[in-house]
């Protein structure tokens, strides 16, 4: 059991928080049946994203077994059959389906996007330099829209935007820390070097912060609650305090981990999640 549940990688569940965004940047966060369909569509999202996990490993277990560090994956180690894998991967799309269509049929519409681009990406998107991390990008942007989607609230384009540059300054991290490693378990590497991926992190890093500033400023959200700019701190440190962990540290190959375990990263998250609270319920008044 312990094998399958590693296997389901628990900790990447935090990915799925993206589709949290509607619903705290609606301020619908007091509304319960807002919050039921939330909770449904991050639920169906673990399932679905578990599934993809599975799946993965088991088409990776031979290049896995070459890697320092995903050689100790269930599958890849023998701990998990590929059988067992492929059989509860069917179990989860099938939980995730049921819970999603428990939401609502945009929920339904939301997964299905979510897992085609799932499935490019392990049948083909994964293996081409660039695309590979575009396509894991594409998944976090089918997550922020499924959340507002899902309460049929609008989303700004600018925070679209920072999804998609914190997502590409994530993956280009990744990237940027397999190659350190000197890993030839991905064939995406050999169209990456040290220099292109800082260069790629650079840009990305710089266009989160300014997207994100731009969204709490000039948004329709902003208009409405015009203390959101207090929120901006939060981001920029958090990328400032990312780009030090991979550049001084040698870290950025487990977004989902460091979030999890670096003082810092968690809490600027929780903090910045707070004040967005308080901003949006006009705790901290609406003057500006």
């Amino acid at each position: 059991m312990k094998p399958l549940l590693l296997s389901m990688r628990p900790r990447q569940w935090t990915k799925n928080l993206l589709v949290f965004a509607g619903l705290i940047f609606s301020g619908r966060f007091t509304d319960g049946e807002s919050v039921n369909l939330a909770l449904l569509a991050f639920a169906a999202f673990c399932l679905v994203s578990s599934a993809g996990y599975l799946l993965n490993d088991v088409l990776d277990r031979d290049s896995d077994r070459e890697h320092p560090e995903k050689r100790h994956r269930p599958v890849a180690s023998g701990a998990l059959s590929p059988s067992t894998a492929m059989i509860a991967a069917a179990v989860l799309l099938a939980a995730g389906v049921a819970v999603g269509a428990a939401a609502n049929t945009v929920a339904l519409l939301a997964l299905g996007a979510y897992a085609a681009n799932q499935a490019f990406y392990v049948l083909a998107g994964r293996a081409i330099a660039i695309v590979d991390v575009f396509v894991i990008a594409i998944g976090f942007l089918i997550r922020a829209v499924a959340g507002a989607a899902v309460l049929g609230v609008f989303i700004s384009p600018w925070l679209l935007l920072c999804t998609l540059m914190l997502a590409l300054f994530l993956g280009f991290s990744k990237r940027r820390h397999e190659l350190a490693l000197q890993s030839n378990s991905r064939s995406s590497l050999r169209g990456y070097s040290i220099s292109v991926t800082d260069q790629f992190i650079g840009i990305t890093a710089a266009c989160t912060v300014l997207s994100y500033s731009l969204y709490a400023v000039q948004s329709e959200t902003a208009a409405e609650h015009p203390l959101l700019y207090l929120t901006i701190p939060f981001p920029l440190f958090g990328v400032f305090r990312y780009l030090q962990l991979v550049h001084t540290e040698g870290d950025g190959g487990n977004p989902d981990a460091t979030l999890l375990t670096d003082p810092w990263i968690a809490g600027t998250v929780v903090a910045w999640i707070a004040v967005s609270l308080l901003v949006m319920s006009d705790v901290l008044g609406s003057g500006g």
